[in-house]
């Protein structure tokens, strides 16, 4: 049975997804050095980052800056090992695809809002610390096509065409089979303009 199906085996980020991608990518979590040899072996390049403390719950330890992957970003993006690698699973296997389905044009590059914020959930002053706050957590804004076009979840989640909505809910319900959390537009009004995707503890999917 190939690998994938497999969740006693280590995960082959160049392998499709499969039964067990997700409890693959759970085990990384608590193994570092098992998560940087997963990142070894697939194409994706990536940069140690020193581990970090700057306050009572902030900081990060094991993260990388994604160097090269199968998209662009935006901006730099330096978070943990194992949302590092769920991302290389995401962009491959479920928006390359579902962009080709839905679309008919390959996505070129992703925006994103930022991945590491020292900050609790909410930005409040009282409540559990955000995922953000231990670089576990990135937000993705918007998708640009080869044809020019910038698909956004602030305008097209909503008002697109049929198309583009069908894009954006196959690429946030394929996002849940690898990230612990997705919250989407549907979630609350905070996320009206992006996904955020975390590796934590709380398994949501909305």
């Amino acid at each position: 049975m190939p690998t994938e199906h497999l969740p006693f085996k280590p995960l082959d980020l160049e392998r499709p997804i499969g039964l067990a991608t997700g409890i693959q990518l759970a085990h990384l979590k608590s193994d570092p050095d098992q998560c940087r040899n997963t990142l070894d072996r697939s194409a994706l390049e990536v940069r140690a980052i020193p581990s970090r403390r700057t306050g009572a719950f902030c900081g990060f330890i094991d993260a990388v800056q994604i160097l090269r992957s199968t998209l662009p970003y935006s901006g730099p993006v330096r978070v943990t090992c194992p949302v590092a690698a769920a991302l290389y699973l995401w962009e491959r296997e479920v928006i390359a695809p579902a962009a080709e389905t839905h679309l008919g044009s390959r996505v070129m590059r992703l925006d994103h809002l930022g991945t590491y914020s020292c900050r609790r959930i909410g930005g409040g002053t009282v409540g559990r610390p955000s995922e953000h706050a231990t670089a576990n957590a990135i937000d993705i804004s918007a998708f640009h096509l080869e044809d020019g076009r910038r698909i956004a979840l602030a305008s097209h989640w909503s008002k697109g065409t049929a198309a583009e909505r069908q894009f954006l809910r196959q690429i946030r319900d394929g996002a849940c089979g690898l990230f612990q959390a997705v919250l989407s537009p549907d979630y609350n009004a905070a996320h009206r303009d992006h996904f955020h995707l975390d590796m934590g503890r709380s398994a949501v999917c909305r």
